[in-house]
């Protein structure tokens, strides 16, 4: 069974940002295939969620995975869905409490 992607609104922000940026670098149409591989790849891995590094800490059931060397993906495979958390493009800091707010955004208020 498939579970569908939930991508978080900042992680979907972030995902905007990575198209800008790779649209300044190299052009609209490098940035729009980059960005068109990424949500292909998210769906892929709707289909098989328990894939990437396994995450211990805080946050139950955090995974990373990277695509193409130079992005990782933080998401949570969840009953129902997988929920996005974070995109981190060349080498970002991956910052476990902002995970944490974005899984469970009335626990931090």
């Amino acid at each position: 069974m498939t579970r569908p992607p939930i991508v978080h609104p900042d992680a979907a922000d972030e995902l905007d940002q990575l198209y800008d940026y790779i649209a300044e670098q190299s052009g609209s149409a490098r940035a729009w295939n980059y960005v068109s591989a990424v949500r292909s790849f998210l769906h892929d891995l709707c289909a098989y969620p328990e894939r990437g590094s396994l995450r211990s800490g805080s946050l139950e059931g955090l995974r990373i995975i990277g695509f193409r060397r130079r992005l990782s993906i933080a998401f949570v495979a969840r009953e129902n869905d997988v929920l996005v958390l974070r995109f981190f493009y060349a080498g970002r800091n991956i910052d476990p409490a902002l995970l944490g707010e974005r899984v469970n955004p009335a626990e931090q208020r």
